[in-house]
């Protein structure tokens, strides 16, 4: 008989679900599986930090619909991972993480002061769907296939195994063990209730003004072409959340693009609202007066995996708890039966026009601004104008999210990149890598603040080495610029805001990138074509006027938002 060890079978059984790269900082422990990995081609990419190979493979997922792995060292490895979990975890994200540990028998051991060893388990099981020990080879091929279908079902979700190390080298006899296809053990969501399904087709036949809100779930659905199927036959209107920017072409006549702050007036017009993959939280307003219609004038079908999400910050009418293609496409067959399609309500080509037109009343001027330094209108504006309509845009920052929500224009499913639910300040720079490596033929830009951008400015090396070609555009003001404003109302302060004055571009080289500097509007598109034409990973630090970027379009809207919360 074959004799295999720990690594070897931990590889096998993570081919066999589809997961095709590792994130990982190379480490003794791990050895075993790198060594299985090279010899299986399964790519293994070499961050700078742990947490930053959490976002590259969480932005694989989301800009693929094909998990990742990353994997860490123990102890202090596996707590550089959690900020990234965390991250995922509020995002809805699958990523398939693997920490070493100690070995087995030192996890009962009574002594104190264990060198690299601490509780990993516990510590990620609130941030994870699923969080084990893998206590004998054998048992690996049964703790991958369950963290993968917990990962993968529902609302999806980062998920972790640990190995202590004699289990990586541990070795069994081939024959007895079985890793089989995922076809036999992971199960798709299925079809909403028929009836439920019917009622929701009726309802929407004879709305007077339907809405459809789509949530970040479309995009894990893979349902943005049954989404855009259903709006067209029922001419209604088309809203996203933040997070799912692009699950309908944004330069279509019935969309109105992210629903906050833009889609304020429909929310308060329509009769029948359409909610897909969606939490209804905080940035949609949890669909409640003021930003919504009341609920007696108001009705909502909500369409989730989760059923979980439904009903709890605005209550439904019509649950339908099922699969969102699999949903969208019952709820068009089902309308179909009952009506012909109609042409776009005239509220829907109404606010749909009026969005276009406002949004170019807002960013084209802002072409025009030739102020030095920069108006950072002018370099979102310039950034949208110059990146193909099939680029991942990745953002990062606060202010300069803002800047980026209200110039560009998302055409594409799975195409943006963004914390929408969790804010988590650092990602752009390994969101841009992740989505790079998923996507080679694909261009991909970052727009990214300068704090921001210095969160993960050390993966500028991996980027580097690995050779990964991407754009990275730093709205740099020296300073946290959507704090000032509100320090400043809150408390009469502003300390700590500013930052030193520092030459990202020289750092870019320095890493072994293209840099590039510009502080006038006439070096901005120069810049960013020599950039590209470099050929990879290209770093241009543009200086923008601090005291125009501390108040973007939608900043009092969103810290609105933010405050009514705390009231």
């Amino acid at each position: 008989m074959t004799r295999i060890d720990g690594g070897e079978l931990m590889i096998r059984a993570m081919q066999a679900e589809g997961i095709p790269v590792i994130f990982t900082i190379s480490d003794i422990g791990q050895s075993p599986m790198l060594r299985s990995a090279e010899n299986a081609g399964m790519a293994l990419i070499g961050p700078r930090h742990e947490s930053a190979g959490v976002h590259m493979a969480d932005a694989w997922a989301r800009s693929s619909g094909q998990m990742a792995a990353v994997a860490a060292a123990a102890g202090p490895g596996v707590a550089n991972m959690v900020p990234g979990l965390m991250c995922a975890w509020m995002e809805g994200v699958p990523v398939f993480a693997i920490g070493t540990q100690r070995v087995r028998r030192s996890l009962q051991a009574i002594r104190r002061g264990r060198f690299q060893y601490g509780p990993q388990v516990d510590v990620l099981k609130p941030v994870t769907k699923f969080a084990a020990t893998v206590e004998s080879a054998s048992r690996i091929p049964e703790f991958v296939r369950e963290a993968t279908r917990q990962a993968l079902s529902g609302r999806q979700g980062p998920v972790f195994l640990e190995l202590p190390t004699d289990v990586l080298l541990e070795e069994v006899d081939e024959d007895e063990v079985t890793i089989s296809d995922p076809v036999h053990h992971r199960f798709t969501p299925g079809t909403p209730d028929a009836e439920a399904i019917a009622a929701a087709a009726e309802m929407l036949a004879t709305a007077r003004f339907p809405l459809i809100l789509a949530g970040h779930g479309v995009h894990r659905g893979d349902a943005a072409t049954e989404l855009l199927q259903l709006a067209e036959f029922l001419g209604a209107l088309v809203m996203t959340s933040a997070g799912a920017r692009g699950a309908v072409p944004e330069d279509h006549p019935q969309s109105v693009g992210m629903s906050f702050p833009w889609g304020t007036p429909a929310h308060l017009q329509s009769d029948v609202v359409l909610a897909v993959g969606t939490q209804l939280g905080e940035t949609v307003q949890y669909l409640s007066p003021p930003g919504w219609a009341d609920p007696a004038v108001q009705k909502v079908v909500h369409l989730d995996v989760d059923p979980t999400h439904i009903g709890v910050n605005r209550s439904v009418d019509i649950a339908l708890v099922g699969d969102a293609k699999k949903g969208l496409a019952a709820l068009l067959a089902a309308l179909r039966h009952r009506t012909e399609a109609r042409e776009p309500i005239d509220e829907a080509s109404t606010y749909a026009r009026e969005y276009h037109e406002l949004k170019r009343a807002l960013v084209d001027p802002y072409l025009t601004i030739d102020s030095a330094p920069v108006h950072p209108g002018r370099l979102a504006a310039e950034l949208a104008h110059f990146i193909s309509d099939d680029t991942i845009v990745c953002i990062d920052g606060g202010n300069t999210g803002l800047w980026a929500h209200l110039a560009m224009t998302i055409n594409h499913p799975r195409s943006l990149l963004w914390t929408g639910h969790f804010g988590h300040l650092g990602t752009g720079l390994p969101y841009a890598m992740g989505a790079k490596l998923a996507n080679p033929d694909r261009p991909v830009v970052l727009f990214s603040g300068d704090g921001a951008f210095g969160f993960n400015l050390q993966e500028l090396e991996t980027a580097a080495r690995v050779g990964i070609p991407l754009l990275a555009v730093i709205n740099c003001d020296y300073a946290w610029g959507m704090e000032e404003v509100y320090m400043q109302k809150v408390a009469g302060t502003t300390v700590g805001v500013k930052h030193s004055v520092v030459r990202y571009d020289e750092v870019a080289r320095a890493l072994g990138c293209h840099g590039e500097l510009v502080d006038k509007p006439t070096e901005l598109r120069p810049a960013l074509e020599r950039s590209v034409a470099s050929g990879g990973p290209a770093v241009v630090q543009v200086v923008v006027d601090d005291r125009e970027n501390i108040n973007p379009p939608g900043l009092d809207d969103f810290t609105g938002m933010y405050a009514a919360e705390s009231t």
